[in-house]
């Protein structure tokens, strides 16, 4: 079952497009640890496919499930592998996905998500759903090749007076050819969003992102960029919260 879930989730991976929006919501408590999850909503794509499928005989699937289970099941084929492959694997141990597609109702909706202790734990969400790649490999699964790299590196820090999320260039793609994978996947995200949704446990005093909108209660805000900007400019997507006294 959970191997026909993760087909089922590289399909999804290999076909997404313009009518996907993506969010990472991170939740943080009084200790400083909290949640954060990674949502892709491809309803767009299942309105124009769903009546096909549904022909094909595809059924509503709504399950969860844990990376750890997985990487347990596959655990001897994945020995196997370079260890930056197992490495990319591991990085997703503490995760579980919430899959929910119905051609029926036009919904296609994926949710990654994770607990975690300090906000220095959390890891690049793009990237963390981009090293699925490793293991659609191992199922026989579409390579999605470097879909979901940009060249950067996420960073998050809290200490209860300051939120930060950096992002730095450490490994910048050269510049692919005309027509090459680089302008098919802007052409497929063309009109898509990154929203950033950030939820506090105390009130936020000022957002050094002037396109920030923060919540009635002021203790959430959220960012939303366009897709480009994490292809062309990850920079853009690095901003500092204050809270206030």
């Amino acid at each position: 079952m959970k191997t026909r879930l993760f087909l089922a989730l590289s399909l999804v991976m290999a076909f997404l497009t313009t009518s996907c929006n993506f969010s990472e919501t991170i939740t943080i408590n009084e200790k400083g640890g909290g949640r954060v999850s990674f949502d892709i909503d491809g309803s767009g794509l299942m309105a124009m496919a769903g009546e096909e499928m549904a022909k094909e005989g595809e059924k509503r699937m709504d399950s969860t499930f844990t990376f750890k289970q997985l990487l347990e099941e596959k655990k001897d084929s994945i020995a196997t592998l370079p260890k930056a492959e197992q490495d990319r694997l591991k990085s997703l141990e503490k995760f579980s996905v919430k899959m929910l597609m119905d051609p029926a109702t036009s919904e296609m909706k994926i949710n990654l998500f994770a607990d975690f202790d300090k906000a220095n734990e959390l890891q690049d969400m793009m990237k963390a759903f981009g090293n699925l790649n490793s293991m659609k490999k191992q199922l026989g699964a579409p390579d999605m090749g470097g879909m979901f790299q940009n060249g950067s590196e996420v960073t998050y820090a809290y200490d209860g007076k300051k939120f930060s999320r950096k992002v730095k260039l450490v490994d910048k793609p050269k510049k692919k050819e005309e027509g090459g994978d680089e302008d098919m996947y802007k052409a497929m995200f063309g009109e898509s969003n990154y929203e950033l949704n950030y939820t506090f446990p105390k009130k936020i005093k000022k957002v050094s992102n002037k396109n920030a909108v923060i919540s009635a209660d002021g203790k959430s805000v959220k960012v939303t960029y366009p897709l480009s900007d994490f292809f062309d400019n990850p920079q853009n997507m690095a901003f500092d919260v204050e809270f206030e006294k």
